[in-house]
């Protein structure tokens, strides 16, 4: 009976040392997989059309902006990144903003014509690294009575990047460049700031063109806000 008693003892024993060894290789099987998981970052990219590069509402250093971007994509860029957003107008040919609309722009990125698609040397970077990062395109800009200069301002697309942003709380920050600096992103900038800390925001600002080069806009935003900018 004795050693019946004791056999049962040394087993139990030997079950919660046991358990006791799974438990300590579970918590560092936990703390190694925590170490894997890497902060993301998202790049968004505003507004880089052809009509905003070279067509009818061209920034005088728009091709050269875009130009350079499209090298750093080629150059590798694109590792620091997990998300790329790539806006675009989409406008109705109606469009409020146009001048014989009364607006104050020529027609510019009318859905269906050259000028909306992205300028092509930046796409041709963009599909080479289609297959090793999730690029997402999206619209604005598609009524004919309301102005969207930023990706924030649409309905449909602002609320589908606000959800991504907000869902994924782990984003390390949020990167900006395009077209045009005192225009859309200088409002997709400041949208942004609505949402997300503008200490994780920073301005890739040897990859923005101005209408206006003098405009100040950006730059104050920037400083006001303590945004950083980088150069790709």
């Amino acid at each position: 009976m004795k050693r019946h008693i004791i056999g049962a003892m040394l087993l139990i024993a030997a079950l919660i040392v046991t358990g006791c060894g799974n438990k300590n290789q579970k918590k560092q099987e936990t703390k190694e997989v925590k170490e894997e998981v890497k902060a993301e970052r998202m790049l968004i990219i505003v507004d880089p059309q052809i009509d905003f590069t070279t067509g009818s509402l061209a920034t005088a250093k728009g091709p050269e902006a875009m130009d350079r971007l499209a090298k750093a994509i080629n150059n590798g860029v694109l590792d620091k990144y997990t998300w790329v957003i790539v806006t675009q107008d989409a406008h109705p040919a109606n469009h409020c903003s146009f001048v014989e609309n009364g607006g104050v722009f020529p027609p510019h990125c009318v859905q269906e014509t050259e000028g909306m698609n992205v300028y092509p040397a930046l796409q041709q970077a963009l599909d080479s690294n289609m297959n090793s990062i999730g690029i997402h395109y999206m619209t604005k800009g598609d009524l004919a009575d309301k102005e969207e200069f930023s990706i924030f301002q649409n309905a449909r697309s602002g609320e589908k990047l606000t959800k991504t942003i907000e869902e994924f709380v782990q984003f390390e920050g949020i990167d900006v460049c395009g077209i045009a600096t005192d225009y859309c992103v200088y409002e997709t900038v400041k949208d942004l700031m609505n949402i997300y800390p503008a200490k994780q925001i920073r301005v890739v600002t040897n990859c923005i063109a101005a209408v206006d080069d003098n405009d100040t806009k950006l730059a104050d935003l920037m400083k006001e806000n303590g945004i950083e900018g980088i150069t790709f």
